[in-house]
């Protein structure tokens, strides 16, 4: 394994040589409302010519896009390179896990890749940290026309109104279920007006033990990522106005019980930790084991391919105290040192427009942020799984976006922990979130 710097020692170097190569760092605030370094004539293309004739250039992309079936986005870079002879790709799957440590370990040792992939918290912080080259100079040097995509997608991608970096795909999370376990226990599919008590019934239902040794191995349900729970309780990580850390009221301890709840005691419903560790809810689905699962289009590739025993479908998702999902995208970025920057731009135009996008959703890895080509989700998926593919569009009248924070990956870092505790049976609900509002809101007070 190789060696890596500490996460500190990064962030410094990074601003040791943001702060020699001159670069303009971004000031954020403790809101949403981070502004932004703007454009400036440095930073505007100054052609969009990416080398002289006959010559070519290379550029450097790494990406954790379908990083389980990295020939989807290789086919991406294959068919810019047939387009644009004049540019070579350089092109490096790495996983979502690593990628961003490596960025941030390139960008110190002042050899960042041209473009990098992007997921939207650390597109809000790398743009903050004045990593990211500013777009909108070369979106108007272009002419690209940004009417092609959804909104909703491109805003996902701007600090203070700048546009840090362009939406490649677009997803939300829905719930997936096995239509064999339901059928098998007489249970009615998964329907849209579904209450918490609708939920809890099925899942109580589906969850059983299969081979009578006394331990549950069949499990109805799994929860999603937490803010999606806290959303779906009306509760708030923090509160922007107050500036304070709001997880442990009376709406996140409800939300965070339901998670614990599910997980122990004579109505336990979903994997434990212990269980989770022996096999991951993504496997213990394909596997038959699992009769509910939410999470998005990202994975009905690979669904699709492994799962051969069972049919699954998607539904919407259930209620807490409203009903709520998370919409995400991903982006492609240009490095604020790159040195290519005009061929760099090409394929951030390419990966992200209509010919790029489809390549990407046809290969079954999330939906394109290009409207024309996002209509064709549908029929691309017409004849197999999931059968109900327009849910992917319908969820997105109760879809909101992700907690958004110039210190998002702090104050991620200063919950888990205690979250660990809390659904793990080890600690209160109470307890641990009051001790991670503890550790949250001197992280909320930096500037």
């Amino acid at each position: 394994m190789k060696n890596r710097l500490p996460l500190i020692v990064v962030s410094l170097l990074i601003v040791m040589s943001m702060l020699l190569s001159a670069c303009s760092t971004a000031t954020s605030t403790a809101s949403a409302d981070t502004s932004a370094a703007k454009p400036t004539d440095a930073q505007s293309p100054a052609t969009n010519e990416p080398v002289a004739t006959g010559e070519k250039t290379t550029i450097k992309v790494m990406s954790f896009f379908a990083y389980d079936t990295p020939q989807v986005e290789e086919a991406v870079v294959a068919a810019f390179e047939a387009k644009y002879p004049e540019i070579d790709v350089d092109f490096e799957s790495v996983a979502f896990s690593d990628i961003f440590l490596k960025y941030k370990t390139l960008i110190a040792g002042n050899t960042p890749p041209d473009v990098m992939s992007m997921n939207f918290d650390n597109a809000y912080s790398f743009a903050a940290m004045g990593a990211l080259e500013p777009l909108d100079s070369w979106i108007k040097s272009t002419g690209l026309d940004t009417s092609i995509y959804f909104d909703s997608t491109l805003n996902l991608f701007k600090l203070d109104g700048v546009q840090y970096s362009m939406p490649a795909t677009y997803s939300d999370v829905v719930l997936f279920f096995n239509k064999d376990m339901f059928d098998a226990a007489g249970v009615e599919y998964p329907q849209k007006d579904w209450t918490a008590a609708d939920l809890k019934a099925a899942a109580l239902a589906l969850t059983k033990d299969t081979n009578g040794d006394g331990q549950l191995d069949q499990f109805g349900y799994v929860y999603p990522w937490y803010p999606i729970v806290l959303e779906q309780y009306n509760a708030k990580i923090w509160d922007a106005e107050t500036n304070k850390c709001t997880l442990n009221s009376e709406a996140g301890i409800k939300a965070i019980q339901a998670i614990a709840d599910s997980r122990y005691g004579a109505e336990q419903f979903a994997p434990n930790p212990d269980q989770l560790a022996q096999q991951g809810d993504w496997d213990m689905f394909m596997a038959g084991k699992l009769a509910m699962l939410p999470t998005g289009p990202w994975a009905v590739g690979t669904f699709n391919e492994k799962i051969t025993t069972f049919t699954y479908d998607i539904a919407h998702m259930p209620a807490g105290d409203k009903q709520a999902t998370h919409v995400y995208g991903n982006s492609y970025a240009m490095a604020a040192g790159s040195k290519n920057k005009a061929a760099a731009w090409k394929f951030i135009e390419f990966a992200t427009g209509p010919e790029g996008t489809k390549i990407r959703q046809d290969g079954k890895y999330e939906i394109s942020p290009v409207k024309s080509v996002a209509e064709g989700y549908v029929a691309s998926l017409a004849g197999g799984n999931p059968e109900h593919a327009n849910i992917f569009m319908e969820v997105m009248d109760y879809a909101v976006v992700q907690p958004a924070h110039a210190h998002w990956t702090e104050i991620s870092a200063a919950i888990q922990p205690e979250l660990d505790l809390a659904l793990s049976n080890q600690k209160s609900v109470k307890d641990a979130l009051d001790a991670a509002c503890a550790a949250v809101d001197p992280i909320l007070a930096q500037p």
